[in-house]
C-alpha cells in the first residue's frame, strides 16, 4: 500500500509542475493504477520566501501560509508532503510542529546526502539569497562532511538574475549567463554544484556544466517522494 503524497506549490507553478512530472518520470509503473496517489496545492500567492528573510520593507512571513496548505493537504488524506521550494526549507522546523499526520520531506538533507554519495567535498550552492543567508544548505551539507562555497558578489548577482528574470517570468535564459556562473564558482574550486533553487531546475543546465558536476535538488525531491510513499524507482541509468 503506497501513501498519498501532497505537494506544497506555487513556489512557483513551473517548478511545481517539473516535480510532478519527474516524480512520475522516476517511478516504476507499468500501468495508471501503478503511480502514486497525489494531490498538488499550487498556490502561488505565499509570499516571497527570500524577500521576508532578507528583511525587505512590507515583506509578509510565509510561514503561516505554507502550514495551512500542508494542514489541507493532510486534511485530504495526505501522508507524505513536499514542498519543492528549497527557500521555504528555512522554516522547516516551525512548519512540521504543526503538522498531526504528515511527514514533510526535507529536499536540503537529501540533496547533501545525493552529495556525498557522488563523493563530492567541496559543493558551490546556488541558490537565493535567502537561502544562503539563512544556511540552509551549509548546515545539510556540514553534517555530511562537506564544505559549502558559494559564488562571487557578481555570480550570486546573475543566480538571482536567473531566477526572477528569466526563470520566475517564464522566459528562457541566456546560456552566457549560465556560463557565468559555472565559470565562477569554477574558480573555488568545487567539485559539485548543487541547483539549490527548484527554479533553477526548469533552466536546462544538465547534469555536468562547464565541467562540473550538477546536483539537481528537484530530483532529489521527486526520488524522495518516490521512495517514502512507498513506490519503486524507475532505473534512470
Amino acid at each position: 500500500m503506497t501513501k498519498k503524497l501532497g505537494i506544497i506549490g506555487g513556489m512557483g507553478p513551473a517548478a511545481t509542475a517539473e516535480l510532478f512530472c519527474r516524480i512520475i518520470q522516476k517511478t516504476s509503473a507499468s500501468s495508471d493504477q501503478e503511480h502514486l496517489h497525489i494531490i498538488v496545492d499550487d498556490d502561488p500567492s505565499t509570499p516571497d520566501r527570500t524577500a521576508f528573510l532578507l528583511g525587505q520593507p512590507g515583506a509578509a512571513d510565509f510561514t503561516d501560509h505554507v502550514v495551512r496548505t500542508a494542514l489541507g493537504l493532510e486534511a485530504q488524506g495526505c501522508e507524505v508532503l513536499a514542498v519543492p521550494c528549497n527557500t521555504t526549507h528555512a522554516r522547516y522546523d516551525e512548519i512540521t510542529s504543526h503538522l498531526t499526520s504528515s511527514e514533510l520531506l526535507h529536499m536540503p538533507r537529501a540533496t547533501a546526502i545525493r552529495a556525498k554519495d557522488s563523493g563530492a567535498r567541496r559543493v558551490a550552492v546556488l541558490a537565493t539569497d535567502g537561502t544562503l543567508k539563512v544556511g540552509v544548505y551549509e548546515r545539510a551539507l556540514a553534517t555530511e562532511g562537506l564544505e559549502q562555497v558559494t559564488p562571487s558578489p557578481a555570480g550570486q548577482e546573475t543566480v538571482m538574475e536567473l531566477i526572477y528574470d528569466f526563470a520566475k517570468a517564464g522566459k528562457e535564459a541566456p546560456r552566457q549567463l549560465i556560463d557565468f556562473v559555472f565559470n565562477d564558482i569554477a574558480r573555488t574550486g568545487c567539485d559539485a554544484a548543487i541547483l539549490g533553487c527548484t527554479e533553477l531546475s526548469i533552466l536546462g543546465i544538465g547534469q555536468v556544466r562547464n565541467g562540473i558536476q550538477v546536483i539537481d535538488a528537484l530530483d532529489e525531491l521527486a526520488r524522495a517522494c518516490v521512495t517514502e510513499c512507498g513506490g519503486t524507482l524507475r532505473d534512470m541509468a
